[in-house]
């Protein structure tokens, strides 16, 4: 697929003051991923939402947590197909960015939890989808360009998880 296939420009919108599409969306694939893999990735994000809201000292935001569970929810029903997980959704790039922050954050949080014996680190066998998630979605998001590549570019030098293989 190529970056053009990518950016979503509503129906009907007027051209931005530069001559070009306004940029409203990205699309955001995660798979196909072994649906093992995804559902025990659910599973786990379920609990590590509630260890995280109930965290002493949050460093993650409710409202990003919130935005997480639905996710959650709409993954949930694409694993229930039959095969491998697939999932695909138009979403503005700050509320990528954002989530994909809160997403790094959160495990360092629960890192430190964990080493504490107040939080559960992730399963393996939820492994492969966190990893195939990371990856797609960061690659897609510095596909985009600008300020989206730099916060990846970012994300990428501190998060051993989202470097290029």
């Amino acid at each position: 697929m190529t970056a053009d296939a990518r950016v979503t420009v509503p129906v009907g919108s007027p051209p931005s003051a530069t001559g070009g599409a306004r940029l409203v969306g990205v699309l955001i694939e995660i798979g196909p991923v072994s649906r093992q893999s995804a559902v025990a990735w659910l599973d786990y994000a379920t609990v590590a939402g509630g260890e995280l809201r109930s965290s002493e000292t949050p460093r993650v935001p409710d409202r990003a947590i919130d935005k997480f569970e639905e996710l959650v929810a709409q993954w949930r029903g694409a694993a229930e197909h039959e095969g491998p997980f697939h999932w695909s959704a138009d979403l503005p790039p700050e509320k990528v960015e954002f989530l994909m922050n809160a997403l790094y954050s959160a495990g360092l949080e629960i890192e430190r939890g964990a080493a504490q014996g107040r939080m559960t680190l992730r399963p393996a066998a939820a492994d492969e989808f966190h990893v195939v998630m990371v990856q797609q979605v960061l690659d897609t998001l510095a596909l985009q360009g600008g300020s989206n590549a730099e916060f990846v570019e970012s994300l990428r030098n501190d998060w051993l998880i989202a470097r290029k293989r």
